[in-house]
């Protein structure tokens, strides 16, 4: 999908073969044969061109060189299942684009993106003035007609261009499949857990406050413990690798990751990075202060949690992909569900050559008991795992 970001950059270009800006909208709901046939005759011509990525025509923006394009808006919406229709009732192979509506800086404006593939286009038949069997291409700012040699040229340097194929993979941090069932166990407590005060034999004493980081009790320390031996006894984790089996590279490639509880069961999605780790019974001034590399590291990470809409979407980015090339998730994600059921995951795969969202879907079962402890066993555990930690080798 098209964001603001994109359209940033797309605005400070000129137009030429990849790029088409225009004040209006098409007159499509109540156009002309005519009319309709100059925004045919645009979608071909950047089809048809000699260019390196996809081709975008810009509605709602007026050309403005040297300086970036004026943002104009546009006041008619255009429904693109209909466009979609129109065009390929007429053009010659299926032709693969979209368009899309945004808001941007106040307005709405039309985007026609035209990923890379199979070339030449072009009408079965006549229609408002463009003719049949005849290949438009973009030249420059201006399109012409392709002579006979330059359709032949246009087949010969598309003959390895095929279908984007892609191969996603879901893994394990150990890098195994994702299996399909997986055993967990629920943990609960009351509701209410004391506050933690240290042994009176490890208390500061009086001349201990005059070290310049001060420790004090972390008196949510067993709050703290609960969740996370919590969240660690119901963890599923994995990362992804995105593979491109075509010939073509692939642009601006992105994996969103949704999932849907098929037996009523909640859940919890977040980030690897965002897993809490084990807390301490006591915290200082410096406690959770993260460095400036790791700030920087948060700000660029390329697997990121969207928890704006009704449910949460891990979105994963892996920019461009050459030819066979592999790119893997920056960070793995987590799900911690709330009780044994089903999970439906759910994968659409965004990319700028990709006219629709190539989308699966993957059947997770979590079984395992559900467990209320109380504060003794709770503590019983914490001193389990203490015990454990010190007998290592």
């Amino acid at each position: 999908m098209v964001n603001s970001e994109l359209l940033n950059v797309l605005r400070y270009k000129s137009e030429g073969v990849d790029l088409d800006f225009k004040r209006e909208q098409y007159p499509f709901a109540n156009g002309s044969d005519p009319q309709k046939a100059e925004m045919l005759k645009d979608i071909l011509a950047i089809a048809n061109a000699w260019r390196d990525g996809t081709g975008y025509i810009l509605l709602g923006f007026k050309d403005n060189r040297p300086h970036p394009a004026e943002v104009v808006g546009i006041s008619e919406s255009v429904d693109d299942s209909r466009l979609q229709q129109f065009v390929n009732s007429k053009v010659e192979p299926k032709l693969m684009f979209r368009y899309e509506e945004h808001l941007y800086e106040g307005k709405t404006v039309g985007i026609i993106v035209i990923p890379k593939q199979k070339r030449p286009f072009s009408l079965t038949k006549d229609y408002g003035g463009l003719r049949r069997h005849i290949a438009y291409v973009r030249r420059g700012s201006s399109t012409d007609e392709a002579a006979l040699t330059e359709v032949s040229e246009m087949t010969l340097a598309d003959s390895g261009r095929g279908q984007v194929l892609l191969n996603l993979s879901v893994l394990t941090p150990d890098n195994e499949p994702l299996p399909r069932n997986v055993a967990l166990k629920y943990l609960s407590f009351p509701k209410k857990l004391a506050d933690y005060k240290s042994p009176p034999s490890e208390r500061p004493g009086p001349y201990e406050f005059a070290l310049s980081v001060r420790r004090y009790d972390n008196e949510d320390f067993w709050r703290e413990y609960a969740e996370y031996v919590s969240m660690k006894a119901a963890l599923i984790e994995m990362k992804f690798t995105l593979i491109n089996s075509s010939q073509t590279p692939l642009s601006n490639a992105k994996l969103e990751v949704s999932v849907k509880p098929l037996d009523g069961q909640s859940f919890r999605m977040m980030a690897g990075e965002d897993i809490p780790s084990e807390p301490s019974e006591t915290w200082d001034a410096l406690t959770g202060v993260r460095s400036l590399p790791e700030l920087l590291d948060q700000r660029d990470a390329l697997l990121g949690i969207d928890e704006s809409g009704e449910y949460p979407i891990c979105n994963v980015r892996f920019g461009s992909l050459l030819p066979g090339e592999e790119g893997r998730s920056s960070d793995t994600l987590a799900i911690v569900p709330s009780g044994p059921g089903k999970l439906q995951l759910n994968f659409r795969i965004l990319a700028g050559e990709l006219a629709e969202p190539q989308q699966s879907e993957q059947l997770l079962e979590t079984t395992g008991e559900q467990v209320c402890l109380d504060v003794p066993e709770l503590k019983e555990m914490r001193g389990q795992a203490l015990l454990a930690r010190y007998e290592r080798p």
